[in-house]
């Protein structure tokens, strides 16, 4: 946080706090020390502070009692006396409390001694080693030492010296004379050898007939058993099989974008030399070609090569993927259709196996019309069953031409010939045939104050009998007067509605009457809702806040919301001594 100040838990008049939590600091101005509080609980630690740098600061050189002792400018500091155990060197010494002799031992011996005031040395005596003085080596013989493990010779001896030297080589060995004889170092297949007289060296060196990084031929097998890494532009391999246990060969690895083409080719004659291949040109799609005159050797193929005269055929099961930019439609034989393009709305028609064709829109030819009434008598059809052409003519039946039997009911007869007179007609299940009349009972009478109650009909619907009786008016008939409160209807139910949390919802007839009462729960709108809600009514007492404010509590539990806020940077909110919610910079408290 840019320009942020913190500040620690601080104290004037206290000079340590009495606890502290882990890892929480604090200062004292009385004290003038930093503490941090420790891994154990209460645990106060003093890390620092104005105090500790008061006693840096009054370092000195000077023998100042309850000061921190500073060297001057040549290393040097006073005091009265230093307990301790010294190294190093006394330069006001005069001499040695004490003489004392000093001497050494072993492979040399000797004493002197010495009290400090004057340099001394000590006469040393080499011990014996039993080596016999005398001279060692010659023409003829080299000497032979043996040396202890502190360099001394503890034997010397005179060895002759061999005049012959054994050497031998892949095949055969031989032995020369040193002082007459002469070693030849004589090259093989391939290989020269050169003596250098200047300084002693002989050379080796191969022709181009050893296999070299810069040219020659290898004949015969040749097994690799580590990584086998080509580095060159060209590589040619004239072999009958080729076997790799790479199941995924990368083509074009260093193609830094579509920029070549990518796939294999292979070489065959037939009617002199073609080149065959798979390829993924440059910046488009495969290209399975054959019959190509010139060898793509320039990872390309030349422009113009990928054409349909070259178009190599393949056969193969194909499953997936999007079949589109076909150079030709797929023949009938080939189960395509043959064509590129149809008529909109047209009939494809087959051509044996000729391409699919849109057959051409026939013209259909009515003649008279079709009606409830109407018939087709005629239909025309071609060849491919379409109608060119329809008759309609009304449907006229001649009563001559009925010649016998009866017109059924299922025909629009009545399956009878002949009626009584004077009877009705009913359908006795099969025809209309001539029912008995009947007679009608009444029982009660028919006058001015009565009214039929009852009507009795038999299966054909024929009145039977009939009942009268005095005409009883029901009070919904009533068009004026007043109906007694005994005459009225119930309506509605019986009880107590709306509340605080309700309102009634009534249901009342043309005549005004309430029918129905149900209670519903009030739902109110915000946008119908004017002024604000109090804390106690669950609002926030304030209809509106100042922007990019903090939110708080009233001074009371059911005072209005408050905003807080502050446009200083790096301020934080925090509580004050009182408990109340201040912005200001992080304050770690007093103790």
């Amino acid at each position: 946080m840019a320009n942020t100040v913190i500040q620690l838990k601080f104290s004037e008049v206290t000079s340590a706090p009495a606890t502290l939590n882990v890892a929480e600091p604090a200062y004292s101005n009385s004290s003038g020390k930093l503490y941090i509080g420790g891994t154990t609980s209460g645990n106060v630690i003093a890390i620092g502070g104005r105090y500790y740098t008061s006693l840096i600061d009054a370092a000195t050189d000077a023998n100042t009692v309850s000061t921190i002792v500073k060297r001057d400018a040549s290393g040097i500091f006073s005091a009265t006396a230093v307990k301790a155990s010294l190294y190093g060197n006394a330069n006001t010494a005069a001499a040695w409390q004490t003489a004392r002799t000093i001497g050494v031992s072993g492979d040399a011996n000797g004493t002197v001694s010495i009290d400090g005031s004057a340099n001394a040395n000590i006469p040393l005596t080499l011990g014996s080693t039993g080596v016999s003085a005398g001279t060692y080596g010659g023409a003829t013989q080299i000497p032979t030492f043996v040396v202890d493990s502190k360099g001394r010779l503890t034997s010397a001896a005179n060895v002759a010296i061999s005049t012959t030297l054994n050497i031998a080589a892949d095949t055969g060995t031989d032995a020369v004379a040193l002082a007459t004889d002469t070693i030849t170092f004589v090259g093989g297949d391939g290989i020269t050898s050169t003596v250098y007289s200047a300084n002693s060296n002989v050379k080796f060196d191969v022709d181009n007939t050893v296999f070299r990084t810069t040219g020659g031929t290898i004949s015969g097998d040749l097994a690799v058993t580590g990584n086998l890494v080509i580095s060159g532009n060209t590589i040619t391999q004239d072999v009958e099989t080729i076997r790799t246990e790479d199941s995924l060969i990368t083509l074009a690895a260093n193609n830094a974008a579509d920029a070549i083409d990518i796939g294999f080719v292979g070489k065959y004659v037939s009617s002199g030399t073609k080149y065959t291949g798979l390829v993924k040109q440059a910046g488009g799609n495969y290209f399975l070609f054959q019959n190509l005159l010139n060898d793509p050797t320039s990872n390309a193929l030349s422009a113009g090569s990928a054409t349909a005269a070259n178009t190599a055929t393949l056969r193969a099961n194909i499953t997936g993927g999007t079949v589109s930019g076909l150079a030709s439609a797929i023949a009938v034989s080939d189960g395509g259709t043959g064509a590129t393009t149809f008529t909109g709305g047209g009939i494809i028609i087959g051509n044996a196996t000729g391409a699919l064709s849109t057959l051409a829109n026939s013209t259909y030819t009515l003649t008279g019309g079709f009606a409830a009434a109407n018939t087709i008598s005629s239909l025309t059809v071609d060849a491919y069953g379409r109608v060119t052409a329809a008759t309609g003519a009304a449907i006229a039946i001649g009563a001559s031409q009925i010649t016998s039997g009866t017109l059924p009911i299922a025909r629009g007869g009545t399956n009878q010939t002949s009626y009584t007179a004077g009877q009705r007609l009913v359908y006795d299940g099969t025809s209309l045939s001539s029912q008995a009349n009947t007679s009608t009972t009444v029982t009660g009478g028919l006058a001015a104050a009565n009214t039929i109650t009852s009507l009795t009909y038999n299966s054909y619907g024929e009145l039977t009998a009939f009942t009268g009786a005095a005409i009883a008016i029901d009070t919904s008939q009533l068009t004026s007067g007043t109906i007694a409160d005994a005459r009225l209807p119930t309506k509605g139910t019986a009880g107590t509605y709306a509340n605080s949390a309700y309102v009634p919802v009534i249901t009342t007839d043309a005549y005004g009457r309430v029918t129905n009462i149900t209670n519903t729960a009030i739902a109110i709108s915000a946008s119908a809702v004017t002024g604000s809600f109090t804390v106690s009514q669950g609002g926030t007492g304030v209809t509106s806040f100042t922007a990019n404010s903090v939110l708080l509590s009233g001074a009371t539990s059911t005072s209005a919301v408050v905003s807080l806020n502050s446009s200083t940077e790096g301020h934080v909110l925090q509580v004050s001594s009182a408990g109340v919610p201040v912005f200001g910079f992080l304050n770690g408290g007093s103790f």
